[in-house]
């Protein structure tokens, strides 16, 4: 009897975005002689659509951004921007690393967040928690604080789940935040 590895689903290699320079755009594809050039060539013109859509989505972000005064720990600019954001759905950005995409917003849109002293990686965690809760009803929404949803939105699987999303809701109530917020969430993640 032979062995017969299980076939691993063949991931499609994510793309990164480039970035914007003084004398333009420089892209995030490279040219690697080892690999297929056809694959390379489609991963370029996908980097390129996508780089074009996306302008459309700053301008949008933008005007938002500057519609609102108040933006720290405001839960509807926070929605208002996801649902924008929810455009990193689209076919053209279906292999495009999210976080790229955040990058490129906070070098193009620096006061898309409020004036808070943050590092790249949180800033990058407010803009994943506005993607996450773009699409959640208000309703919803006004069940937690600003410092819950923080917590929530570290938790995909939280957030795509309607059953584990009303269970931790629930125990908002009990939990301010922070850790022993995930420390709950954590635990409710365990038990299903």
């Amino acid at each position: 009897m032979t062995y017969m590895p299980k076939n691993k689903k063949e991931k499609k290699p994510e793309i990164g975005f480039g970035e914007k320079t003084q004398e333009g755009y420089k892209y995030g594809t490279r040219i690697n002689f080892k690999e297929d050039l056809a694959s390379q060539i489609t991963r370029l013109i996908q980097e390129k659509k996508a780089k074009d859509e996306l302008e459309k989505y700053v301008e949008q972000i933008c005007r938002v951004s500057s519609q609102f005064k108040n933006k720290e720990k405001n839960l509807n600019y926070y929605k208002t921007i996801g649902e924008i954001l929810s455009f990193l759905n689209n076919d053209n950005f279906k292999n495009i690393k999210p976080y790229s995409v955040f990058r490129r917003l906070i070098d193009e849109i620096p006061d898309v967040l409020p004036r808070l002293r943050l590092d790249n990686k949180r800033i990058q965690d407010h803009l994943m928690m506005m993607y996450r809760i773009g699409n959640l009803d208000k309703r919803i929404l006004g069940k937690a604080t600003w410092e819950q949803w923080y917590e929530i939105s570290k938790f995909k699987n939280v957030i795509r789940n309607k059953d584990i999303l009303k269970k931790v809701i629930k125990i908002c109530k009990d939990v301010s935040g922070g850790p022993d917020l995930r420390n709950k969430i954590k635990e409710i993640l365990k038990g299903n």
